[in-house]
């Protein structure tokens, strides 16, 4: 999927006038109705592996602590639910993972201004997602992929506030 993501934000990309906003940019403002909903639907303080946003919604990826009845922890596992249109959907497969996890609460960053160091270092970059990971402290992290008309992709690391923290070629 995540292919065809790219596929589509270069199409997008190229076909810009020139202008930052004419061109196509993940719905990161839907983040915060993405969560609030998925968290009415199945609980509150939720554990998340990762909350990305693309061209089309919001994807999170929950995670989830399987118990048997007579208490014994059997590991981490992660199921991945889809907000579009302001709709929560989800396969319902559940698979074993681990790695770092984060709260809602520990989310942060600025939806209008997140772009705007990039912008200003690239000449009409088109971002094709952003994803908001745990650091395993508690705390965020977010990357945004970056791509252009050529196929080079960078993985641009940010602050809330859209500072650059660095920047990766893949």
């Amino acid at each position: 999927m995540r292919l065809a993501v790219l596929a589509a934000a270069v199409a997008m990309g190229v076909s810009a006038c020139g202008s930052t906003a004419d061109v196509a940019r993940p719905v990161v403002g839907d983040i915060p109705a993405a969560v609030a909903d998925l968290e009415e639907e199945v609980g509150s303080e939720l554990e998340y592996f990762e909350i990305s946003a693309d061209l089309g919604g919001v994807t999170l990826i929950l995670a989830e602590t399987a118990v048997e009845s007579s208490g014994e922890t059997l590991g981490m596992f992660a199921t991945t639910y889809r907000w579009e249109n302001g709709e929560i959907t989800t396969d319902g497969e559940t698979l074993p993972a681990e790695g770092a996890t984060f709260q809602a609460s520990a989310i942060e960053f600025d939806p209008e201004t997140l772009f705007e160091k990039i912008d200003a270092e690239l000449s009409v970059p088109v971002i094709a997602d952003v994803a908001i990971q745990g650091t395993g402290t508690g705390s965020t992290v977010i990357d945004a992929t970056v791509v252009n008309d050529k196929g080079g992709t960078l993985l641009v690391l940010l602050a809330g506030d859209g500072r650059i923290l660095g920047v990766q070629a893949s």
